[in-house]
């Protein structure tokens, strides 16, 4: 953990509180694009936050990414704050610059350097998510023990728009014969970053948006169960909801218990089964607590109008 880590959780949760009420989270899942949120996010340099301060980043680590995450899981932020954070460290990795604006981030296991002789490229991704909404889309894929990392601009690929179940953009992205010698386009090896390593950095950043998710999977529910009246009485006064409540806690703290202990690994050897475990424990995790809130909360729980299906 750097000295960033809990002065950026704490601002990142002022923003998060002040612009991902119920409406705007419903309004983005519409197709409404949070303008002011992501301007406060970048004003924040939450896009930055992984490179180093030599080379115009944050100079923040693993953890320190995570704890924000998790406060944008918690708060149903519409936006690719994940995303843009790997790409950006992606980018730094393979010495290119950072550009401004949301990056989309795509995995292929296509042999981008391969493919792309003679110095043109085709490519057809399917379900990228927030492809639709960033200015610039990265690709990464493997490449023998490295990473290939492709850059490349908005004008220079095409979206299919499309929907996840969770409101999200998930877009097919198609890139036909495109020069990779053109401007704004770039093509690299990353030697030092294997492609399964990548993959295992997503899955982390993705635990830590599900972990704060649960943990406000369970404020919700227990805000609903001391207000729900049911024979004369709070549900949550119940035995059997108590049960329940009890290890819904237990599935949000182990999941995030997960991710901090994989963030903070630094050990080569290990990064990737941690960063797997804590993908797998958050996966666990939301399973359950999902079951649990629904079946606690009852038919309120599936409305438009509760903020429970946000977080689910």
């Amino acid at each position: 953990m750097s000295d960033l880590a809990h002065p950026v959780a704490q601002a990142g949760e002022r923003l998060f509180a002040q612009h991902c009420g119920v409406d705007a989270v419903n309004r983005a899942e519409q197709g409404e694009w949070p303008l002011a949120l992501w301007q406060g996010i970048e004003a924040l340099g939450a896009g930055q936050l992984l490179v180093p301060e030599n080379r115009g980043g944050a100079g923040g680590d693993w953890h320190d990414a995570c704890l924000l995450l998790e406060r944008a899981g918690e708060h149903n932020a519409p936006v690719p704050i994940a995303e843009t954070l790997l790409a950006a460290w992606l980018l730094d990795c393979a010495g290119l610059p950072l550009p401004s604006g949301a990056l989309a981030l795509a995995c292929s296991d296509a042999e981008l350097l391969h493919t792309a002789s003679p110095g043109r490229l085709s490519l057809q991704l399917r379900k990228v998510p927030w492809a639709s909404a960033c200015t610039n889309l990265v690709v990464a894929a493997p490449h023998g023990d490295g990473t290939a990392l492709l850059y490349v601009p908005r004008a220079a690929f095409k979206v299919t728009r499309g929907v996840a179940l969770s409101g999200e953009p998930r877009d097919d992205v198609s890139i036909a014969d495109l020069d990779i010698a053109g401007a704004g386009v770039a093509l690299r090896r990353i030697e030092a970053l294997g492609y399964i390593e990548c993959l295992s950095r997503a899955a982390l950043l993705r635990a830590a948006l599900m972990a704060g998710a649960c943990r406000r999977v369970l404020a919700l529910t227990l805000q609903y169960t001391s207000e729900r009246i049911q024979f004369g009485r709070a549900i949550g006064q119940f035995q059997a909801v108590q049960h329940q409540l009890v290890q819904l806690a237990e599935e949000a703290a182990a999941a995030r218990v997960a991710v901090h202990a994989a963030a903070i690994t630094t050990d080569p050897r290990w990064c990737v089964a941690a960063n797997a475990a804590a993908k797998l424990r958050a996966g666990e995790a939301a399973g359950l607590a999902v079951r649990i809130a629904h079946q606690l909360h009852g038919a309120i729980g599936i409305t438009i109008e509760h903020a429970l299906h946000q977080s689910t």
